[in-house]
């Protein structure tokens, strides 16, 4: 083994395996462990884990895709690789754990969760390793089910893990609320309470929140009316390092230029949201925030035409290097389709999903090396 080592060291200099390494996929980096002690020892590092997720993020490389399978007695959660370069198939989905659903997904984690809400158990999963960290004990301060939300991310100021969950009944009512509730992983993780919005909102979209620049956030609608006509919809954020909510005004805010709640999602690192049209010429269209917070920096950044073809509610999932978008659309079950951007195109369907009804959740999850364990030490 030891001479091993200096063999590779004298055909190639360490920097450049370092280079080489780093552009691999995680599963074949599993098995380059054994190659030798320096290259067990460079891959297994946190630095090295670090890098390879900066890599994967930035060159856009196509994600891990996942979601809660919805009508099974076990609630399983799958995971499945897509690659936009091979439209005709996907490979086999794998199951990631029975009785859990996902809460959340970043840096290549998965926040699973036991049971649907109010939760058992908290748990930090890698897709990628298969690996888990120890699980925790759920706090809640309410037990609304259908006004809950959370979410999952990373404060990289603090360098820590957290998970907030909140509801949104007392809210509408007008009484004192219950206060939302955080939980800090690491070696010894805690439970914190934190103060609520100040403001009315709703909360009708997914309950998870979607996680950018180190926010989370969730479409909800001021007003406490309960007709459609009348909701002023707006964006529901947190943020990770202050640990306080705010809110953020979209695009377009009245309710009779569209269809159907507007969707958010992230798109190149970017928050963005999907408006479906009752037009008969335009689907819907797709804006991004290009500068995170500043409500004015909301651009169009696509619209796509109906071409003469009903299209249900979809779900835009990712950008390509080659402008192509991925949708998550239901008709006639779950389909994945393709959309170029370049050539304004439309490819039907991609794939089918594995399920046919509608999964509760999708959830985008970069290939990682980073341990579970990592968040408590």
């Amino acid at each position: 083994m030891d001479g091993d080592d200096e063999l590779y060291k004298e055909e190639l200099p360490e920097e450049m395996i370092r280079q080489i390494l780093v552009r691999l996929p995680v599963r074949f980096l599993i098995q380059l462990r054994s190659v030798c002690r320096s290259w067990n020892s460079l891959i297994s590092s946190h630095e090295f884990a670090i890098h390879h997720l900066q890599r994967s993020t930035l060159t856009h490389s196509p994600p891990l895709l996942c979601w809660n399978n919805p009508g099974t007695t076990d609630s399983q959660s799958f995971l499945l690789y897509h690659h936009l370069h091979h439209p005709t198939g996907l490979p086999t989905s794998v199951p990631i754990h029975k009785n859990h659903i996902i809460g959340g997904s970043c840096n290549g984690l998965l926040c699973l969760s036991e049971q649907d809400f109010p939760f058992q158990t908290l748990t930090l999963f890698n897709p990628s390793t298969r690996s888990a960290s120890p699980s925790i004990p759920f706090e809640s301060s309410h037990e609304f089910e259908k006004t809950a939300f959370w979410g999952f991310g990373y404060d990289i100021l603090h360098d820590k893990y957290k998970f907030v969950t909140g509801c949104s009944h007392s809210s509408l009512a007008n009484e004192v609320r219950s206060g939302a509730k955080l939980c800090i992983f690491g070696a010894n993780p805690c439970w914190k309470n934190v103060d609520h919005p100040v403001f009315v909102y709703n909360l009708l979209g997914p309950k998870h929140g979607i996680l950018v620049s180190g926010t989370l956030n969730w479409t909800v609608y001021g007003s406490s009316s309960s007709a459609i006509t009348t909701r002023e919809w707006f964006v529901l954020t947190f943020d990770l390092e202050t640990e306080s909510f705010g809110r953020l005004s979209l695009p377009i805010i009245g309710y009779s230029h569209y269809t159907n709640m507007p969707r958010l999602q992230v798109l190149n690192n970017r928050l963005s949201v999907c408006y479906r049209y009752p037009s008969d010429t335009i689907c819907c269209s797709v804006w991004i925030m290009k500068e995170h917070g500043v409500e004015d920096s909301w651009t169009k950044l696509l619209e796509i035409p109906r071409g003469g073809v009903e299209m249900s509610p979809f779900i835009p999932l990712y950008i390509s290097e080659e402008d192509r978008i991925l949708l998550a659309m239901k008709e006639s079950g779950e389909k994945l389709f393709e959309y170029n951007l370049r050539e304004s195109q439309m490819v039907y369907p991609m794939s089918d999903m594995l399920h046919p009804r509608l999964p509760t959740s999708l959830y985008l999850c970069h290939e990682s090396l980073l341990s579970p364990s990592l968040s408590w030490s």
